[in-house]
């Protein structure tokens, strides 16, 4: 079974209108914040800044609790009375000062005045350094915790002739804010006929932004994201290589292997025997199109399944450059073969 995605229909020009900001910066250096959740019933939650009053939302919350090492979802269950004083006890210890920005809609960002990073347009413009404004993203979003920005680039591979769809290549953006780790950038192929993203792992494509400033940040980013875009043909081959690599009577062989290798969840893995079983004459290239593919599932189509597709996407783009030498019986990856 095939899982189509219904992409959204986003450019690098319209998500610059969603995403577009005009945000403010409040430094804690003089006076501390504090949080009301103890209001009436008909009033709502305040951030106070000072003299300025934010209104909190679920996204707020989850950014302050972020901030200030409280479990979301325990917060989640106290009373108003316990949020109030719980949150409170949390910035009246806190040491150090602390950077929120908001805008009109509410708080976009709470970190140490010392912590660099990039905001969501500094991401598009960069991006746009590399792809035309008229480039397509299929995947974005930017939250409290994590910022991911897919798009693809004009260039289309043909897959065995054509014969196997089309390929395009591009570039995944991605941060982890909650932590907030260095960005990174990873290139990813995108088959139009299945609506299928693998990721292609490369663990050189990494910046350190460790003492950074978000100047120099860009400009890391920038240089690995050219790197990440030069393999890309490279990479687009070798997904169309795989349709020579028949599978036969090993199918299932290779995709337990794949599975133990990549540590595959057990339920995953039977929907995935299930498929592969099925097809008729399979090559490696379709045990990579299969595992990519279940991304694309309903079953994980929840915000919260979010880090297994990208699991899935990158055991995809795995598997394409694996060109380790494998035991021709149990398909085991051979040591020191030369």
């Amino acid at each position: 079974m095939t899982y189509l995605r219904e992409l959204p229909d986003l450019t690098l020009d319209s998500l610059s209108e969603e995403w577009a900001s005009h945000e403010r910066g409040w430094n804690s250096e003089a006076c501390t914040p504090s949080v009301d959740y103890s209001r009436a019933e008909h009033e709502r939650e305040v951030l106070l800044l000072g003299d300025h009053k934010i209104t909190i939302n679920e996204d707020t919350t989850a950014r302050l609790c972020a901030f200030y090492k409280i479990p979301h979802a325990f917060f989640n269950r106290l009373t108003p009375d316990e949020k109030h004083y719980v949150m409170n006890a949390r910035i009246d210890h806190a040491v150090g000062e602390v950077l929120i920005t908001y805008d009109r809609h509410g708080v976009t960002d709470i970190r140490r005045p010392t912590q660099a990073r990039l905001d969501a347009e500094q991401f598009l413009d960069l991006a746009g350094r590399i792809y035309p404004r008229n480039a397509t993203v299929i995947d974005a979003w930017s939250n409290s915790d994590e910022l991911r920005l897919d798009i693809l680039g004009q260039t289309s591979y043909p897959v065995f002739g054509g014969a196997r769809g089309l390929v395009r290549g591009g570039l995944r953006f991605a941060q982890n804010r909650k932590s907030n780790l260095a960005p990174t950038v990873s290139p990813i192929l995108f088959h139009e006929d299945t609506t299928s993203t693998l990721q292609i792992p490369d663990r050189s494509l990494r910046i350190n932004a460790r003492r950074q400033g978000t100047d120099r940040i860009v400009e890391l980013l920038y240089a690995e994201s050219l790197r990440a875009e030069g393999r890309l043909t490279a990479d687009a081959h070798a997904l169309d290589d795989l349709t020579t690599v028949p599978l036969g009577d090993d199918r299932i062989t290779r995709l337990h292997r794949v599975a133990e290798e990549h540590n595959l969840p057990v339920r995953q893995l039977a929907d995935l025997t299930a498929t592969l079983g099925s097809a008729e004459d399979p090559s490696l290239f379709d045990l990579v199109l299969v595992i990519a593919n279940v991304a694309n599932s309903p079953a994980l189509a929840e915000h919260s399944k979010r880090a297994a597709r990208t699991r899935l996407q990158t055991i995809a783009g795995a598997v394409t450059t694996d060109h380790a030498a494998r035991c021709t019986t149990c398909l085991a990856v051979v040591p020191n073969a030369a």
